[in-house]
């Protein structure tokens, strides 16, 4: 996609739609009764800037746009509303697509859950075929109220450990709940995010299986709260130790391209080009410690290395926070 160029609010683009027919382009959709459902390819270029390549998914269900044509547009702010949320969503978990049906009922999705912040009632355009439409919406419904992360929350573990790479002792056969929580900036609670939980024994690096972690895909409870069970192979050696990781991600539409015409539709790219778009990854460990006696008795978890809360951003810069 080349070099982020960066740009602000009202600033002025020409985006021309390239054929996503056309292989080349790598556009995933399909063609119902002749209309494309699904990514559209575009290069988008500014006054004094080189013309970037990316993709987009269509805003208006009651427009068009054509191939091999060029459009003047402005970029437009995007609200954090609960439409935005779960269009962010969609873009995190579902793009880029697994097949052409997926990117069409990503499309769909898109059309269904914008249209309210228009003030118009849904009507599927005519040359959607009934089950794109049913999958669109199957999708739309899937997602409301579902949300991602930002690049300034702060993800931290809470229980039984409050630190990143904090460690703590298990025993072979235990059963060990940990908890992480997510929240803005200000400390307030971020609801519907998806986590993932991983467990891998060390040093084998062997991943931990569902019958010992469970779940292994959660969202954020309305305190922002994601919790994983852990339970330690009956097995597992003194010397061994799992390794505990949660994570989450997001690409957070920052601006969409506001064509100037009322007869053609609004566009959402993707990716870092004109800040369209955000990429944030988020990620803490955790560590249970299999610890061998010694002659003056077994270590305790107070030996074990702790370090302040760390995040990743993707693209970005990571920041560490001591613990205090």
């Amino acid at each position: 996609m080349g070099a982020a160029v960066y740009a602000a609010v009202g600033v002025s683009v020409s985006v021309y739609i390239r054929n996503p027919l056309n292989s080349a382009n790598c556009a995933e959709g399909v063609v119902s009764d002749n209309c494309w459902v699904g990514e559209i390819p575009v290069t988008v270029s500014g006054d004094g800037e080189s013309a970037q390549q990316t993709t987009a998914y269509c805003m208006n269900f009651d427009r068009t746009v054509y191939a091999g044509s060029t459009y003047p547009a402005e970029l437009a702010s995007v609200m954090d509303t609960a439409e935005w949320r779960a269009v962010s969503y969609i873009l995190t978990w579902y793009n880029p697509s697994v097949d052409n049906g997926a990117a069409a009922a990503n499309q769909v999705a898109i059309w269904r859950i914008l249209n309210g912040t228009r003030g118009y009632d849904y009507v599927a355009p005519e040359c959607l075929s009934s089950s794109l439409d049913a999958a669109g919406n199957a999708l739309a419904d899937e997602v409301k109220g579902e949300d991602v992360v930002r690049q300034d929350d702060i993800f931290q573990w809470i229980e039984p450990v409050t630190a990143n790479q904090s460690a703590l002792i298990g025993n072979p056969g235990e059963t060990i709940v940990f908890k992480a929580k997510l929240t803005d900036a200000f400390g307030t609670p971020r609801a519907g995010v998806r986590i993932m939980f991983t467990a891998v024994l060390r040093p084998d690096n062997v991943e931990l299986d569902a019958a010992h972690l469970s779940p292994m895909v959660t969202h954020t409870d309305s305190n922002g709260i994601a919790e994983v069970t852990v339970t330690m192979p009956d097995d597992i050696q003194n010397g061994e130790s799992i390794e505990v990781k949660a994570s989450t991600r997001s690409v957070w539409p920052q601006l969409y391209m506001d064509l100037n015409d009322e007869k053609r539709q609004d566009l959402i790219g993707i990716g870092t080009t004109f800040e369209l778009t955000v990429s944030t990854n988020v990620c803490v460990l955790a560590k249970i410690l299999v610890i061998p006696e010694v002659p003056l008795g077994t270590l305790t978890a107070g030996l074990a290395c702790t370090f302040g809360f760390v995040f990743w951003k993707k693209g970005g810069h990571m920041k560490k926070q001591k613990n205090k």
